[in-house]
């Protein structure tokens, strides 16, 4: 699609203040698109928005996919072209200790925004799904794989898709897009997933107390995560697509980057608080579909992902002129 087909068109971002959400409402915005951007706040993340204040082409809207009348006021009065689903709850640790708010905010929440559409459907839907959908394997996970999620939240994100598959008929007209996500990271991460975790303790030292390090995955830079999810939106065909690189990386590995570019010695001693009741050894996508929609991807290696998040970590905003721009414009 066309920047000059774009102009103009709307598209409501769910969870648009975090860490996939912001770098998805700058993409929509660069290509052309007005957004309607949804969040509640409650993973802290709202001042994060603060960089569209003023922006004619965002309009900022403070809303709970829980509560379905807020959802479809919103939907009703901005009338969006597309819909990118991104709201949910998706720290393991933190939905395995809250199963119930887990299921209504993932669940729940998406037969909300569900309920919302049909009553004005969009044009395109995108739902950001999660590879934690898949039977563990340590081969790479192909989107026609085996599905066999082993807690709530690859259950209660498998449960979103089916919804979508089930109640397509109420979305007349709707193409649905769904992307399951593999490890998503970069600047702005609320949660403590292994980097932000790994950085926030070197800030008081080079001893580590963390988990496993041995488990593999799929590590892709929040901006590419953001470019394949906007790709979904505008050339996608309706069904699955992984978005994962094809490369999986030892934690242990991680952590070897980020000393080797912080330069610090790390001494790493395992916390077994932080040891998973059920972990998957390898998670790793097949790609090829979305190397199909995106020819190029993924933009950034884990490398330089991990070098910017690292450096906008340290209180550096490796955005601050393109922000003022965005501001200005």
């Amino acid at each position: 699609m066309s920047e000059a087909a774009q102009s103009g068109r709307t598209v409501l971002v769910t969870g648009a203040a975090g860490l996939i959400g912001v770098p998805v409402v700058r993409q929509l915005r660069r290509a052309g698109f007005r957004v309607i951007a949804v969040d509640n706040g409650s993973a802290g993340t709202l001042h994060r928005l603060g960089e569209f204040a003023g922006c004619r082409d965002v309009a900022i809207r403070v809303a709970d996919i829980r509560h379905r009348a807020e959802l479809t006021a919103v939907m009703a009065t901005e009338r969006p072209w597309g819909v990118l689903h991104l709201a949910a709850r998706h720290f393991i640790p933190d939905c395995e200790r809250s199963p119930g708010q887990t299921l209504e905010v993932n669940v729940l929440g998406t037969q909300n925004l569900i309920d919302a559409c049909a009553q004005v459907p969009p044009r395109r839907l995108v739902f950001a799904s999660t590879a934690d959908v898949y039977r563990p394997d340590c081969d790479p996970h192909g989107e026609d794989g085996p599905v066999g999620p082993c807690g709530v939240y690859g259950c209660s994100k498998l449960l979103g898709e089916t919804l979508f598959r089930d109640q397509g008929y109420r979305l007349d007209g709707t193409e649905v897009m769904i992307g399951r996500l593999f490890n998503v990271y970069g600047p702005g991460d609320p949660h403590p997933h292994l980097l932000p975790e790994v950085l926030r303790q070197l800030r008081r030292g080079p001893v580590l107390r963390l988990g496993d390090l041995e488990a593999a995955r799929d590590f892709v830079y929040v901006d590419d995560a953001a470019e394949a999810l906007l790709a979904l939106l505008t050339i996608g065909p309706p069904g699955v697509v992984n978005v994962g690189t094809g490369s999986a990386v030892r934690g242990r590995e991680l952590v070897r980057i980020v000393a080797e570019l912080t330069a610090q010695p790390i001494d790493v001693q395992l916390d077994r608080g932080r040891l998973r009741r059920q972990v998957r050894p390898t998670l790793c996508a097949a790609p090829g579909r979305v190397l199909e929609l995106v020819p190029g991807w993924p933009r950034i290696p884990l490398l330089e992902g991990i070098r910017r998040t690292i450096h906008a970590d340290r209180g550096h905003d490796l955005d601050s002129r393109e922000t003022r721009e965005r501001r200005a414009s």
